[in-house]
């Protein structure tokens, strides 16, 4: 070893802020439809992106001031721990604890996996998804989706709050 092998931090890096804008997915009010939504934050740069977008969906979607009519919902359980979660050859590797898999089954399957993988596939560097729970990646996520597969961004089920809006008015 050298003095080369070695890095000089001067601990001003450790606890650098930034501000960053997510786009994240959330349920729209019957659970059918995701809804975009940007989201502004000072993070500590320590924690790597991925981390931080899907704590944000853990968390849950903020009030939308001045859209009273309009609900948005969350998709994952506020009770999900994250184990971990890690990029690799374009793959981002999500694995939560087993309370992941206590949903509130008014929304529907794909929104809830797919309000994760459209949420990633933000990140330039990420192309697929792959949802394990406490490690496992053996089983299914309700009845159709496949734990052991990458998913990629499916923009098929996502709609606009003014969409939702016009539907809200002719109902």
């Amino acid at each position: 070893m050298s003095s080369d092998t070695f890095i000089d931090n001067t601990g001003e890096d450790m606890k650098k802020y930034e501000e960053v804008t997510l786009t994240l997915y959330f349920a729209n009010v019957t659970g059918d439809k995701l809804i975009k939504m940007n989201r502004t934050l000072r993070y500590n740069t320590n924690i790597a992106l991925e981390k931080l977008v899907v704590e944000q969906l853990v968390s849950g979607p903020l009030n939308n001031k001045g859209k009273e009519d309009i609900q948005v919902l969350p998709t994952i359980n506020s009770g999900t721990k994250i184990i971990n979660v890690s990029i690799k050859d374009g793959i981002c590797y999500v694995n939560l604890d087993s309370t992941f898999k206590n949903q509130d089954y008014s929304i529907l399957e794909p929104i809830v996996i797919y309000s994760i993988v459209n949420s990633l596939s933000e990140i330039s560097t990420i192309s697929q998804v792959q949802i394990s729970v406490n490690g496992d990646n053996s089983g299914t996520y309700r009845d159709s989706y496949k734990l052991s597969e990458a998913y990629t961004r499916n923009l098929d089920y996502v709609t606009t709050l003014e969409e939702e809006s016009k539907e809200t008015e002719t109902t």
